[in-house]
């Protein structure tokens, strides 16, 4: 048969098309690098493949960063709308699934004493009412533990909150092996805690600079380095370090102490006052595995369910 006027096959792959989106919006390589946990000459490579398979220049690198072509405009593009309804039908295939599956057993997951008492006790009491028959196992750690961790596997999938300078830190300690894999949830704010009467309670936003003026608690939880932070502005009066907030809530009712906490540690309550703190201090609450870890299929309808619950929250 002849092949005149055939259709070429191009064997581009998705995560080409994924990378070349990323760089479009980022337009860094090795920025988008991090992002995407992939090393920068894995990345570059994979970009110069995808050029030579369509046959035409997709970006220009410049000094002061990487652009589109006209051509990479239109491929990017595509491809945007063809990772979109990727993503629709893996998300409508997985609720066809469910639709049709009523798995039971057992889920294992790894959080912090903080976000056990929160915002995750509202996700498990969800997900308990919509599969009442799998048994819920959870197990106390720490965020920075999870993470730095990976190589023992001793953790298999984890609800953590932490800062994005950690998980940047710890994405490149991990690049060359045992890499794992957070699926963001929701984004954060960090807030100064202070009792009703306190004298910042008189401000709408605090900077870390104006904390360390006033003795200060800190409650260690490993997924933001809050000591470290301070420490960039002076130094910080800390006067009681702790690892349970309960424990030490009195010393912040009572005005002796500042704390601090992110958005996803607040409970309401009458006896203390939330401020923002105006530092661009950046905190994400996510699940968390090992890239190379076979997640079953009960963990993976709980990260499915936290995905759509969180979108909807």
């Amino acid at each position: 048969m002849s092949m005149r006027g055939a259709r070429r096959v191009i064997y581009m792959r998705l995560e080409q098309l994924y990378y070349l989106c990323e760089i479009a919006k980022n337009k860094s390589i090795s920025y988008t690098a991090e992002l995407v946990h992939v090393s920068q000459p894995a990345l570059s490579s994979a970009i110069h493949k995808l050029e030579a398979e369509l046959g035409v220049k997709l970006l220009n690198r410049l000094r002061q960063g990487v652009y589109l072509t006209e051509e990479g405009k239109k491929v990017v593009k595509t491809a945007t709308e063809i990772l979109a309804s990727l993503e629709q039908l893996e998300h409508d295939l997985t609720l066809s699934k469910e639709a049709n599956h009523t798995p039971s057993g057992s889920l294992t997951l790894y959080t912090t004493q903080q976000l056990g008492n929160t915002i995750l006790s509202v996700v498990l009491t969800d997900f308990y009412e919509k599969y009442p028959q799998i048994c819920l196992n959870l197990k106390e750690t720490n965020s920075l533990q999870v993470i730095s961790n990976f190589q023992a596997d001793n953790c298999s999938l984890s609800f953590i909150a932490i800062s994005d300078d950690i998980l940047k830190k710890y994405s490149k300690v991990h690049e060359k092996g045992n890499n794992f894999v957070f699926e963001k949830l929701r984004e954060g704010k960090l807030y100064a805690v202070v009792g009703k009467e306190h004298p910042l309670t008189k401000q709408q936003n605090v900077s870390l600079e104006e904390i360390i003026k006033y003795p200060i608690i800190i409650v260690e939880n490993g997924c933001i380095p809050y000591t470290e932070m301070l420490k960039k502005y002076g130094d910080p009066n800390i006067l009681v370090h702790s690892d349970i907030f309960a424990s030490s809530s009195d010393f912040i009712t009572k005005g002796f102490c500042v704390g601090l906490a992110s958005s996803f540690f607040i409970i309401p309550d009458t006896h203390f006052a939330y401020i923002p703190i105006s530092d661009n201090i950046k905190v994400s609450l996510g699940l968390v595995w090992r890239e190379n870890y076979d997640l079953d299929l009960i963990q993976l309808q709980f990260i499915n369910f936290c995905v759509e619950a969180f979108k909807k929250k």
